[in-house]
């Protein structure tokens, strides 16, 4: 609503400028016409920071996207969501630290929306679970699902849930989370974990076929897929698996490393 009243105002503002341009003084209209062009440009200036930054970030250019999102989160009235997406990729550089420092000062702002407030305590939970808080962590994603919802929050509290080991209390979130995406492969691996760890060996394999044949984008789901081979006796094929595992980038918000990884191909490697 207020994104549209914001519109609606540009836009007459736009239309007096033209009319006094084409009626009255063609170089009035137009200078007042440009100053506003430029104010709104300059007003703006933080998610062209932020764009940039996101570019520079999916090319790998990480300390160049950190650059551009840092000086994107010290113009003023950045909006929180853009300075909370400076704290996560702080938190994914292994920055704990400073990214903390940014959060704690965004989540005592006052009048902060809803959607504001709970993606700030999402990054938050994922401090201190780096921390080695993970009941904090958990505590503060539950009080987030107890007024907002969404995908991520999926994503992260069916994760941390396993992490804490209340296998049936994950595996009675992620049912909840596949019906609410049932095509985020984030939580398809964590439902399949979470029958994994409740030695539900038949249906983790079911979602971790599918998952490794469509190619997934990150580590775990074959990873598992592998132990389960092995446990199947398919030597070979979780050799392959974990040989696959090993070809993903380690993420610092993940519990799976390269070293757990490799140590698990090395014990097949050495006992076949």
């Amino acid at each position: 609503m207020k994104l549209n009243k914001t519109l609606t105002l540009n836009l007459i503002i736009i239309v007096i400028f033209m009319v006094i341009s084409f009626k009255f003084n063609a170089y009035l209209g137009n200078t007042l016409l440009s100053l506003f062009i430029l104010y709104k440009l300059y007003s703006l200036r933080a998610y062209f920071y932020a764009m940039v930054g996101n570019t520079n970030f999916a090319k790998g250019q990480k300390d160049k996207a950190l650059q551009w999102f840092k000086k994107a989160s010290e113009t003023k009235n950045c909006s929180p969501r853009i300075a909370t997406s400076y704290a996560y990729l702080l938190l994914k550089e292994k920055e704990v630290h400073s990214s903390k420092e940014i959060l704690d000062k965004l989540i005592s702002k006052n009048n902060l929306k809803l959607e504001e407030e709970s993606i700030i305590k999402m990054t938050l939970a994922l401090v201190y679970w780096k921390e080695g808080n993970i009941d904090l962590a958990v505590e503060t994603l539950e009080n987030v699902y107890s007024k907002f919802k969404n995908s991520t929050l999926y994503e992260s509290l069916g994760y941390l849930l396993i992490i804490q080991g209340d296998y049936n209390k994950a595996l009675d979130f992620n049912l909840e989370g596949i019906d609410y995406d049932a095509g985020n492969d984030v939580i398809k691996d964590n439902l399949a974990q979470s029958y994994y760890h409740l030695e539900d060996y038949d249906k983790a394999l079911e979602i971790y076929e599918k998952l490794t044949s469509k190619g997934a984008a990150f580590a775990e789901p074959y990873y598992y897929h592998a132990l389960i081979l092995e446990k199947n006796g398919e030597i070979e094929k979780a050799k392959e698996m974990l040989k696959t595992s090993l070809t993903f980038k380690e993420s610092f918000l993940s519990n799976l490393s390269k070293d757990t990884m490799e140590s698990e191909l090395n014990k097949l490697n050495e006992a076949y």
